[in-house]
């Protein structure tokens, strides 16, 4: 397993003033959309940012702005929606798309430096790497509307080239991302329509509402939760852990034979979670006797009936969580760990659980509550592999060499992502990348226990 360091370097970028993208065909004008409740949980209302990274490509003379521009306006005729702006209505408190056809944002910028030298920003710092996105900071707080997508294409003089997007999470998860840039690549590419079809359907997960309570997720073990001397802090650092393919086949063999007579088997998320969850709570010296949750997002599309259509966009997960003190989780094999990730995520396919959930989410907004306590001992951590971010993206530079997410808001300390990895390096071919952020002391102490970690599970003597 190997670290990316992060240096900060200089980009200076010159950009032009943002101009909005109209659809390039008249739409429904002067429509309300309402949004489903998992699109309404109040920690889905973040914009969140994504970098995706091309190559120059010398034979192809076509300006990628200009292709861009005009796909976005074609892309809006078909998602319409994203042509408008989130608002909370003033009677249910709920968050609602008010479509006026006002348009996407959409700036340009050009950078003197090659792309090879930020190392297609895969250790680009995160502060860095956000002025290759639209301005991403809105007041959550106030009832201003706002758009739920922007876009800013970014040009580098060896030709390449990178398309930062703004998406918040309230109209769309990583599946419905990966979807809309897509379609905003493919008719890039010349197509005349995207090949999946966009579909609304936000009330297939509206939850029922009732009179009881909401249940405050964490409530019940609010004061026991685990406790770090490092948190709360604004000195956090980012760290892209490469994960070889070769050392996740051993880790798993090595479970294989921890659980030979039950014939079970983990998936790749299953090991890795339990394995960076185990030393995620060394890093931060977690207090022995306090409780410490894994939160883990599982895909609910196929498991509806009938199953989400495939042009779906919106939210479409629930989340699982796994408890354990600090003291079980040390003293856990990470055979034991990944058994109770893998019991966990089989709950979200229960129909009762679905629906419990979003009833649940509904009484929560209703009585405008949320877990408050400390979270120093929460831990989600999401996987992107599998949502289509790669592939499907050429529309005359090849796919993109890399992908980069990224957050501002102050909770991401407790969120990692699990990610394809970068096509720079042939040697990950079939591996993953790990992106966590932690207090800057406490990463120091996260890097020395992966590679205790490493020489116990792989032999690494480095």
């Amino acid at each position: 397993m190997s670290n990316q360091r992060k240096p900060i370097l200089p980009l200076l970028l010159e950009k032009k003033p943002v101009e909005l993208v109209k659809p390039a065909k008249h739409t429904s004008c002067d429509e309300t959309l309402s949004l489903s409740t998992l699109d309404n949980d109040l920690f889905n209302e973040v914009m969140y940012a994504t970098i995706y990274v091309f190559k120059a490509n010398q034979k192809n003379l076509n300006d990628p702005v200009s292709l861009l521009r005009k796909a976005l306006s074609e892309l809006l005729v078909h998602y319409y929606p994203l042509s408008g702006k989130l608002m909370r209505s003033e009677s249910s408190g709920k968050l609602q798309l008010v479509y006026l056809g006002e348009g996407v944002p959409f700036e340009v910028a050009t950078s003197t430096l090659d792309l090879s030298s930020l190392n297609y920003i895969e250790n680009l710092d995160d502060q860095v790497a956000l002025r290759l996105v639209p301005d991403i900071e809105i007041d959550y707080e106030s009832n201003v509307s706002y758009h739920p997508l922007a876009l800013q294409v970014t040009k580098f003089a060896c030709g390449g080239f990178t398309i930062g997007t703004a998406l918040t999470h309230a109209v769309c998860d990583g599946y419905g991302v990966a979807q809309i840039i897509h379609a905003l690549t493919e008719l890039a590419a010349g197509k005349t329509e995207p090949s999946v079809k966009p579909v609304w359907l936000r009330e297939r997960l509206v939850g029922k509402i009732d009179n009881k309570p909401g249940k405050v997720p964490g409530s019940h073990i609010d004061g026991l939760l685990a406790t770090s001397p490092y948190l709360p802090t604004t000195d956090v650092v980012t760290e892209i852990i490469n994960i070889p393919a070769g050392d996740i086949k051993r880790l798993k063999d090595s479970l294989m034979r921890e659980c030979e007579y039950l014939k079970e088997s983990f998936t790749t998320y299953e090991v890795l979670s339990s394995y960076v969850w185990k030393l995620r709570s060394r890093a931060l010296k977690l207090n022995p006797d306090g409780i410490t949750v894994l939160g883990v997002a599982v895909g609910i599309r196929h498991v509806l009936d009938p199953p989400l259509p495939k042009g779906y966009y919106g939210n479409a997960y629930i989340d699982v969580y796994v408890e354990l003190t600090v003291k079980e989780l040390e003293e856990s094999s990470i055979f034991n760990i990944a058994s109770r990730v893998k019991k966990a995520k089989k709950t979200a396919y229960e129909k009762g659980y679905i629906e419990e959930e979003l009833t649940n989410t509904e009484r929560l907004m209703r009585d405008d509550v949320m877990f408050e306590g400390i979270s120093d001992g929460l831990f989600f951590l999401t996987d992107w592999r599998n949502i289509g971010w790669f592939g499907s993206m050429d529309f005359g530079w090849n796919e993109p060499v890399n992908l980069r997410p990224l957050t501002q808001r102050e909770s991401t300390v407790h969120v990692g992502m699990v990610l394809k990895p970068s096509k720079l390096d042939p040697s990950m071919e079939g591996g993953v990348k790990v992106i966590m952020k932690l207090p800057r002391d406490a990463m120091v102490e996260f890097k020395r226990e992966m590679a205790a970690m490493d020489k116990l599970y792989f032999g690494d003597t480095n």
